[in-house]
């Protein structure tokens, strides 16, 4: 604000204070705007408000001179000895002078239904200043408008203060619906308040949007509690939230993660959600939140694989078609055909062959991430949730295939349990659902852009509408002798060659396996201090097969 000093002829606080005087124990406001036209004229040119604003301004100003710490619409009424009605008429007015900053508010413990009535209003002191120094007034700044993430902080301040504030829920609402009307200019709130949402819903969501800023998702007993100061209105939105009946839900802002009991029900914002309530800055946004998900090439252990030549040369051709350049060359050459340009792989065969290992270090070769998805969560107990779930896992691949610098790899490992074999429409709601997820899961595999790997040990479990989706079929077998033999050395490079051909050639065992005899070997070096002769790795061999089994752990493979 910068001012100078003004003429001692045209005195501002002289102004005021005939006006003041003269408006005492007058009762017609609209005779009274009339009748002091050329003072406040003077103060709206002043001020550089208009003459309304001017005329409710010099109330403020007396009264809070008359020893009023705050003044309200009652001071007001009883000092014009007006109707109240006529004082409240002011409301935009009072508004616009807060908005400006010449007026400052508080609310107040009136139990009125009146907005305009909950608070008192003084003036700013750097204006009273002004004015008793007799300075001009050439700036008032007004509050600058708040932006989206400031506006949900501001409604979150709300919530979180309500207790100590001693604030209602009711009177909570309110507040944040005078915090929507000052902040209409943002397309959000112009959009959530046209949304026919109620206020109790809006606030929850807002706070929701300010949770997904500082920790991602929204515990919802601690959020309803916060809100909520009536346990029969907790227990009531407590049970909307769980059982997925609320608004919020039907337009397809927010989703449930983990539900069960209110105790541990979270919910988070929807990519629809996320993009109404970030705009611009949404795919930013959930890039930076879905590449925690992801798998980093450089978080990879590099490993040998052992397979055989068959193997070997169907895996050595992905690696090449998966080096970036390549990748991007056939990509182009594939839609130049009017091809389907995406990469589906399925490996296929039986436990601890290398089938998930193999898409590991595939990944670290061509550097590319892993967006790995959980069956177990794919497959949500609610109904149609699955579907849902399922669809966002390709949306989120897509735009991560936008913001990650190579197209991450998307891993559906033991993917029969959702790629498995149709079942009868008609048997259940169960089978209805799942077979809604293969349609969804079909309809993606035919426009992927990017690179998709399935891992089954039940290839034969997979539906045959699956089969033409994958480009490459690639069997993985127990590895041969000569390849069992290799990953022993491998692994204890300190076994003899004849030892690790005696224990290649008489245990059917997989890579994996394999591995879990390693572990043990070294267990027992770091226990007793010596590395385990090849009688004990003999010994653990036997044992690696349950009893049952025993009779199938030697093989001539």
């Amino acid at each position: 604000m910068e001012s100078t000093a003004i003429a001692s002829s045209v005195n501002i606080l002289h102004t005021l204070n005939t006006l003041g005087k003269r408006l005492k124990a007058k009762k017609n406001i609209d005779k009274l705007l009339v009748q002091f036209d050329p003072e406040l004229q003077m103060i709206s040119d002043y001020m550089n408000i208009s003459q309304r604003e001017a005329f409710f301004f010099s109330n403020i100003f007396w009264l809070s001179c008359d020893e009023h710490a705050g003044v309200d619409v009652s001071d007001i009424s009883r000092y014009l000895q007006c109707d109240v009605i006529d004082v409240l008429s002011f409301q935009p007015e009072a508004e616009l002078l807060t908005r400006k900053k010449i007026l400052n508010k508080k609310r107040n413990r009136s139990s009125s239904g009146m907005k305009m009535m909950k608070y008192d209003f003084s003036v700013n002191p750097v204006v009273i200043d002004a004015i008793l120094n007799n300075d001009v007034i050439t700036e008032i700044k007004a509050v600058e408008p708040m932006d989206i993430y400031q506006f949900v902080g501001a409604v979150s301040d709300l919530i979180e203060n309500r207790q100590s504030d001693d604030l209602l829920t009711i009177e909570l609402f309110e507040m944040v619906e005078e915090i929507e009307m000052e902040n209409q200019h943002l397309t959000m709130v112009n959009h959530v308040m046209k949304s026919k949402l109620a206020i109790d819903d809006r606030t929850l969501w807002y706070e929701m949007c300010d949770d997904l800023i500082h920790s991602g998702k929204s515990d919802v007993e601690c959020t309803i509690k916060d809100i909520y100061d009536r346990v029969y209105h907790r227990l009531q939105k407590s049970r909307e939230l769980v059982t997925k009946k609320n608004k919020l839900f039907d337009l397809g802002w927010i989703e449930m993660t983990e539900a069960g009991f209110v105790s541990d029900a979270v919910i988070v914002l929807t990519d629809k959600g996320r993009e109404l309530f970030l705009g611009e800055d949404a795919e930013m946004f959930l890039a930076k939140g879905k590449n925690r998900k992801l798998i980093s090439p450089d978080t990879i252990v590099e490993k040998l694989l052992f397979f055989d030549e068959h193997l070997d040369r169907q895996i050595s051709f992905l690696r090449e078609s998966m080096r970036e350049g390549m990748f991007v060359n056939l990509q182009s050459r594939l839609e130049s055909k009017g091809l389907p340009k995406g990469m589906s792989v399925i490996f296929y065969g039986g436990p601890g062959t290398g089938k998930t290992e193999s898409v590991y270090q595939l990944a670290l070769q061509s550097g590319r991430s892993i967006l790995h998805v959980d069956i177990s969560q794919s497959k949500s107990m609610w109904f149609g949730e699955s579907e849902k779930r399922i669809k966002e896992i390709f949306t989120n691949y897509k735009a991560l295939c936008k913001s990650e610098a190579l197209k991450p790899i998307l891993l559906f490992n033991e993917a029969d349990a959702i790629f498995g074999k149709r079942k009868d429409g008609n048997a259940s709601n169960v089978a209805q659902t799942e077979n809604a997820i293969q349609n969804i899961i079909l309809e993606e595999m035919e426009k992927l852009d990017g690179i998709l790997i399935a891992t089954t040990n039940l290839n034969e479990n997979l539906d045959a509408a699956f089969e033409r989706r994958f480009l490459f079929k690639v069997k993985f077998e127990k590895p041969s002798v000569e390849a069992k033999q290799k990953i022993w050395q491998s692994k204890l490079d300190w076994l003899s060659e004849p030892d690790a051909k005696h224990l290649a050639a008489n245990y059917s065992f997989s890579g994996g396996e394999i591995d879990n005899i390693v572990r043990k070997a070294i267990m027992d070096e770091v226990l007793n201090g010596e590395r385990p002769e090849m009688g004990q790795l003999i010994v653990y061999c036997d044992a690696e097969r349950f009893a049952t089994r025993a009779g199938s752990n030697k093989l001539g493979f």
